[in-house]
This record gives structure tokens, C-alpha cells and sequence, in this order.
């Protein structure tokens, strides 16, 4: 998850356009617009438009003590650019969000090959090798195994 979150605090919500036309129209309607709300509609945004981010978990991993965020302190190249201008950076990412809407007919070929789909969350699931432990409950009997105890 840690990469995921960092992927968020590196991405350049400045250059992008979906994501400036849809705050311009937010500050429209509201014109008061904090920092925890700002941080809310970037994590709505890059969850719908990016990749799947859970909310509550970066908040708590944003304000944990061994977390230095590089966004706030170090400008990093490339980050902040015209709003009119092409980058290279919001191309890539229009790719990226475009590659993650897959019909369902596209999504099975992937599946068939092999291949990963984009979007979808790995788990890391692994057998444990240990025999199974034997069940500590009485069974309870079927209907007709309690019927023929009545007669």
C-alpha cells in the first residue's frame, strides 16, 4: 500500500486537466475550500480516476510520525507546469486511466492469457501447508436423520 500512497503524493494534480476543471467547478458552487477538503476530492479523484487508494488508510499513514512527504518540502522537476501546456507526465496518466476501463469481453482475454488487469488488487495469498484441524462442534442432524429418531 506504501507505494500506492507515495504514487499519490507524487501525482501532478496541477497538469491535470480533468482534475482543474472539475475543482474549478466545485469552487463555483462553495467557495470555501480547505486543506482536508482539497485532500479529499485528490483522494476521490485518484481513486476514481488513477487507481483504487483507500482514504482512511493514506490519512493515517500521511500523519504518522516516519513519514516524510516529499510533495510539501522538495519541489520535484516537471511538477508544476502551465496549465495549458502538454506534459509528458498527464499523458502518461491519461494513458494509465484510460488502460483501466476494460470492457468485460477485454478483461476476460487478459484473464485468459494470463495477463494482469490493470486495476486489479493482488493479494498475497498462500497456502499454509497445515493439515486441517478437526472440528471441536457436535453435527448437527439433517431433517430426515431427526425424523427417523422420532418414530
Amino acid at each position: 500500500m506504501e507505494a500506492v500512497f507515495l504514487r499519490f503524493d507524487s501525482y501532478d494534480f496541477e497538469a491535470d486537466k480533468r482534475f482543474q476543471d472539475g475543482l474549478k467547478v466545485l469552487h463555483q458552487s462553495n467557495s470555501s475550500t480547505d486543506e482536508t477538503k482539497l485532500l479529499d476530492m485528490k483522494l476521490v479523484f485518484y481513486n476514481r480516476f488513477v487507481e483504487p487508494i483507500d482514504r482512511f488508510d493514506y490519512k493515517q499513514w500521511s500523519s504518522s510520525s516516519h513519514v516524510t512527504r516529499m510533495c510539501c518540502s522538495v519541489e520535484q522537476p516537471g511538477q508544476h507546469t502551465p496549465s495549458g501546456s502538454d506534459s509528458s507526465v498527464s499523458k502518461n496518466q491519461t494513458v494509465k486511466t484510460e488502460a483501466t476501463k476494460l470492457s468485460f469481453a477485454e478483461v476476460m482475454r487478459l484473464v485468459q492469457e494470463g495477463k494482469e488487469v490493470p486495476g486489479a488488487i493482488k493479494l498475497d495469498i498462500r497456502p499454509s501447508n497445515q493439515s486441517p484441524t478437526p472440528t471441536q462442534m457436535e453435527r448437527i442432524p439433517k431433517p430426515w436423520e431427526t425424523a427417523s429418531l422420532t418414530k
